[in-house]
């Protein structure tokens, strides 16, 4: 089958991004998970449409305050609106980057919340005072939404960020979740989804906290091993789920391999692909992130 965006410089990166998590996943495979993760990932309105099943929040309803965190899976737009009308408080920690770009969005959400009633204020996560806002907010008994993909931190170098074992790769992540946690002794909820016709349903992970004298460290690899874990088990079975292979590439959060020399390269590389990019014709490695033009 051909397929019109095959030499379009979004899936080229889309389709790298792709193959450093899931190596063994053919490159023709590639194609038929970008058509369905563009169908996917259609611009949705923020208000729910749909039925939603939140049982699963009873418990958490009449819980102290958890560090709640939610994926890029597709009705991630939703899940904070799903959560208030389910009864859940909450305030949400973002970062300052992507409240600028969609603040009108935002803001929108915001008030609709507040006219339930609660506070629901917006913690920036670059925000010198974050840390003594994000304890009021527990104090008040609001929990803290984050979203614990999506934001790995672009500025930061790879030594400031804890390397976990992600699906078959390596992921760098910034530790401020895991951080909160064990400094304001709070567990980390983990929250996705999963589609019941008609509707959808919330899945619930494993709670996670520190153990009794767990070192700081420790706790920070293992918090951030569990929440991507977690996020994982989602994409293997639906990987075409997950927004953020279309910019994972900007978020700083992997290592690019190696060139090998001329002799060890394979003479049939699939991961070589024909790019179109700002009028010029190339070839794009997807395995090893290097273009040619000619």
């Amino acid at each position: 089958m051909a397929y019109e965006h095959r030499q379009d410089w979004n899936f080229a990166l889309f389709s790298a991004n792709l193959h450093q998590y899931l190596p063994d996943m053919h490159w023709g495979v590639h194609d038929l998970v970008y058509e369905v993760w563009k169908t996917v990932h259609q611009p949705k309105k923020i208000q729910p449409d749909e039925t939603w099943d939140t049982a699963c929040l009873s418990d958490l309803k009449q819980a102290s305050p958890r560090i709640i965190c939610l994926y890029h899976l597709g009705m991630h737009a939703q899940l904070p609106k799903v959560l208030a009308d389910a009864g859940i408080s909450f305030d949400l920690l973002l970062d300052r980057r992507v409240f600028e770009n969609q603040k009108a969005q935002l803001l929108a959400v915001q008030s609709d919340l507040q006219s339930q009633g609660s506070g629901y204020r917006f913690l920036m996560s670059d925000d010198p005072q974050v840390l003594l806002k994000a304890r009021q907010s527990i104090r008040q008994g609001r929990h803290l939404l984050v979203f614990a993909d999506g934001n790995s931190g672009t500025g930061e170098s790879l030594d400031k960020k804890v390397c976990i074992k992600f699906m078959d790769g390596n992921f760098y992540a910034r530790a401020g979740i895991a951080w909160l946690s064990y400094i304001l002794h709070i567990p980390v909820l983990p929250i996705s989804h999963s589609e019941m016709k008609p509707g959808y349903r919330l899945l619930l992970g494993t709670e996670i906290a520190p153990f009794l004298n767990e070192h700081r460290s420790e706790y920070a690899q293992r918090c951030l091993f569990e929440l991507y874990d977690f996020l994982a088990a989602q994409i293997r079975k639906s990987p075409w789920q997950w927004a953020c292979w279309g910019y994972l590439h900007q978020l700083n959060c992997y290592l690019v391999p190696p060139m090998p020399s001329k002799d060890e390269q394979p003479p049939a590389d699939e991961s070589l692909i024909d790019i179109s990019l700002m009028g010029k014709k190339g070839v794009f490695s997807r395995k090893y992130f290097y273009c040619v033009f000619g």
